[in-house]
């Protein structure tokens, strides 16, 4: 195993060991539960009282690690990897995404205006609000 690191879903980033014979990016069970709060357990993969059930448990386990990438996608997470520098960032549970999709709440961040002050999307409360976004790609 050598050494890595997760950015879990919170933006938090945990050291991990990171299995080579096993998976696509393969972290140890104890720093599975460590960098993502998820559990394994005879029922599924665990969270608080939330569960997923594990059909193929052989694609995402061998007994000591779990396969990150098998793991998203039992979960509907996103998730990025470098295996050159041993990296894995993960994005919000699906849960947690339909839930604010439902809301249609805008989730509160902070922008500069244009006179360069930086300013939260709810400092605007109660007001209408136009929010223009553009890439030149």
């Amino acid at each position: 195993m050598t050494l890595g690191r997760v950015i879990n879903q919170e933006g938090a980033t945990v050291s991990v060991e990171v299995a080579s014979n096993f998976g696509e990016f393969a972290v140890s069970l104890g720093d599975f539960e460590i960098a993502t709060g998820w559990q394994l357990k005879p029922q599924g993969l665990c969270i608080d009282d939330v569960c997923v059930p594990v059909r193929e448990k052989n694609r995402l386990t061998d007994t000591t690690s779990i396969d990150l990438v098998e793991f998203a996608r039992v979960t509907k997470q996103n998730i990025v990897f470098d295996r050159q520098k041993q990296v894995a960032a993960l994005g919000e549970r699906a849960d947690l995404r339909g839930e604010s999709m439902s809301s249609l709440a805008a989730p509160d961040f902070r922008l500069p205006d244009i006179h360069g002050r930086q300013v939260l999307f709810s400092d605007f409360n109660r007001r209408k609000r136009l929010l223009l976004a553009w890439s030149s790609w």
